[in-house]
């Protein structure tokens, strides 16, 4: 008997594990990204600069025998290649790729159906910060989906910055924006509708905010969003995802592209674009938050089965508190869910820009 949420790995599926790893890997190799190896557990107050709240309650902690300080065991990759990327290569030119397998450790309510240890495969591009680098990361998450064999998928671009400036009216009311921001990631006009009448807000905020819901779809979403980029925030965002849009086709890829300026989930922790990837047979993306999993259809997915033998993943977070060289980090985030017998068939990813806070 084992605790919920871990899993022993017996021969094939320790086997398809490690195939599936090595296929990652080499992938970050041929890009330049080289691989590390970080500690299981760190100092909590070391781990916990710029790491979101929420990450950190559910943070396992322990206190060290030797010397009386909290210790965490890591709930996640990114932090740990922040520091490295701020300390032990400071001296490091820039860009830097770095990469990494590694389990992490989460606690989830036995009910929730999720992992407790879960196993990261991540890539970490610090350093640059321009429409090259956003289109490398996606590029490289078309090329790791088409060497695991995911054939027909679709990816959603979309634009926090952008989405950020229309909703931005709203965050001086802490709790009105809240709701606002989850009518709008569960696509729920008619509750959008309540929540706006009930803030009394005027007719053109009224209309770019509702506008969020229908801003989804090819090429000429762009177009649609274009009257609704008001602020230099919004025109700067939207002038950036075009500029990612246009590299991306040019490589090739048009096929494989949509456009939704409507995904606000990770709001408060992502700063620049954010792509999403829809595997055929999925029926949406998958992402660990599974309350508030929709898919494009505004349909809820549930858990995972438990069958699943494993999970890989590499995750991001708002990364602050470092100096100036860890400022822009880009993350291709996977997740890659295996059933016992089959091919990968739920993904995501995500990329992260991290302003940094010193102090």
């Amino acid at each position: 008997m084992i605790p919920k949420g871990v899993a022993t790995f017996l021969p094939e599926g320790t086997s398809r594990r490690r195939e599936i790893e090595r296929k990652i890997l080499s992938l970050f190799s041929r890009w330049g990204y080289q691989e590390v190896i970080t500690p299981i557990f760190e100092y909590l107050d070391v781990f916990s600069l710029g790491v979101g709240e929420d990450l950190l309650n559910r943070a396992y902690k322990f206190v060290d025998r030797a010397t009386g300080r909290m210790m965490v065991l890591r709930p996640d990759v990114t932090p740990q290649i922040a520091r490295i990327a701020a300390t032990l290569l400071n001296d490091q030119p820039l860009p830097i790729r770095l990469c990494y397998s590694a389990n992490v450790f989460r606690h989830e309510e036995e009910h929730a159906g999720r992992e407790r240890e879960i196993h990261q495969i991540g890539g970490e591009l610090i350093g640059p910060s321009n429409a090259e680098a956003d289109a490398e990361t996606i590029s490289l998450a078309i090329e790791i989906l088409q060497k695991l064999e995911l054939k027909s998928f679709k990816i959603a671009l979309g634009q926090m910055a952008f989405t950020r400036g229309i909703l931005q009216p709203f965050e001086s009311s802490p709790a009105a924006f809240k709701r606002i921001l989850g009518a709008v990631a569960k696509k729920d006009a008619s509750l959008l509708e309540v929540l706006l009448k009930e803030e009394k807000v005027g007719p053109k905020t009224r209309k770019q905010v509702l506008s969020l819901l229908d801003l989804f779809g090819g090429e000429e979403v762009f177009a649609a969003a274009k009257p609704l980029a008001v602020s230099p925030a919004c025109k700067a965002g939207l002038r950036r995802l075009r500029e990612v849009y246009e590299i991306l086709k040019q490589a090739g890829h048009r096929e494989f592209l949509l456009i939704d300026l409507g995904e606000v989930r990770g709001f408060d922790y992502y700063t620049g674009t954010i792509f999403e990837i829809f595997a055929e047979g999925a029926g949406s993306e998958l992402g660990e938050e599974a309350d508030m999993i929709t898919s494009w259809k505004s349909s809820a997915l549930p858990p995972p089965p438990p069958d699943l033998p494993f999970t890989l993943s590499g995750f991001s977070g708002h990364w602050s508190k470092w100096p100036d060289r860890a400022a822009t980090i880009r993350r291709p985030i996977f997740w890659c869910f295996i059933p016992p017998r089959g091919r990968p068939r739920r993904c995501r990813f995500l990329i992260s820009f991290a302003t940094p806070v010193i102090g």
